[in-house]
């Protein structure tokens, strides 16, 4: 194989993939940032409009350049921003109590002409504690004003470095991106002959991660509040992740399903969501089993007593 000109040291500068649909850039979508265990990584983003457009900073850089002193007051009960850009970010279900921190970390402009802008390595709070993470990339004036933010989501994927010395530890957060895409079959175009793409992108991805937490949080009885860092229970997990895909797949297909005839071809390529949204429904169906299976072995075992598990002190 011919050198490649990747170099090595910039594998920690991450920029979230956009999306592509029939080669166009869906830039309006959340983005995702993938990035794993223990990694030092530095997060790249463009600030964006709504409808996606980047946004010339020059402006905002150059009052920052020449700021008045610091303002009398905090802006939040998570601090005050500094002129410029300030990334925040926390873990994305909300359901972390006292120690669903915000973190806030200082972020470079790189080329304010184009919006775009560099973080500082995220904290070890974030990176070795894998899970799905909440960003805010927000733009503030010289007068401790917010002028706009964008949000996006991260992925912090388990692996073997940067690990807890409580073992405890060692099994939780959700299964990977790449995990999650091998169970699906969706590792690349290849694996899609008829797509010639991936069918999810890392944000949907997230989005069916988060929601079977949801569904076991908010379905009674209340036993155990659990996160994207804390959920243990792994084939369960998995399960209500790949019925919310196919419930996203088969919402695109329903919407977009047009049969036409051209030359006297008849096609009809988006007639799928029938099939899919039967697969989902059965997936979906094996996940709500085993969440009130598990729910009723957890709920007898808290009044009638139990014997130690692995899953003792999660409760």
């Amino acid at each position: 194989m011919p050198p490649t000109d990747t170099d090595c040291n910039d594998q920690n500068i991450i920029n979230p993939p956009i999306t592509q649909a029939d080669g166009c850039s869906v830039l309006p979508k959340m983005q995702c940032h993938e990035i794993q265990q223990g990694q030092d990584a530095r997060l790249e983003w463009v600030m964006r409009t709504p409808n996606g457009e980047p946004v010339n900073l020059t402006d905002c850089a150059t009052s920052c350049s020449v700021a008045a002193d610091s303002c009398s007051e905090a802006f939040d009960a998570a601090g005050t921003p500094q002129c410029g850009v300030t990334l925040r970010i926390r873990e994305l279900s909300g359901y972390d109590g006292p120690t669903d921190c915000i973190y806030s970390v200082d972020v470079d402009i790189v080329t304010a002409a184009t919006g775009s802008v560099k973080a500082y390595s995220l904290p070890d709070a974030i990176t070795r504690y894998p899970g799905v993470y909440m960003e805010e990339w927000a733009l503030f004036s010289d007068d401790c004003r917010l002028i706009f933010s964008n949000q996006a989501v991260c992925f912090v994927g388990r692996g073997l470095f940067g690990i807890s010395s409580d073992g405890g530890q060692w099994n939780l957060g959700p299964p990977t991106v790449s995990e999650i895409r091998l169970s699906m079959r969706d590792n690349a175009p290849n694996d899609n002959l008829l797509l010639d793409d991936i069918e999810f992108d890392a944000a949907e991805i997230t989005q069916a991660v988060l929601r079977p937490l949801q569904f076991w949080n908010e379905t009674p009885p209340p036993i155990g509040v659990l996160t994207t860092k804390t959920f243990p229970f792994r084939e369960l997990w998995l399960k209500g992740i790949q019925a919310y895909l196919m419930q996203i797949a088969a919402a695109n297909y329903r919407r977009n399903h047009l049969a036409y005839n051209a030359g006297g071809v008849a096609v009809d390529d988006k007639n799928k969501a029938r099939d899919y949204t039967g697969y989902a429904n059965s997936l979906m169906k094996d996940f709500r089993d085993m969440v009130q299976a598990k729910k009723v072995e957890i709920n007898i075992a808290g009044f009638s007593g139990s014997v130690t598990s692995n899953y003792s002190g999660m409760f």
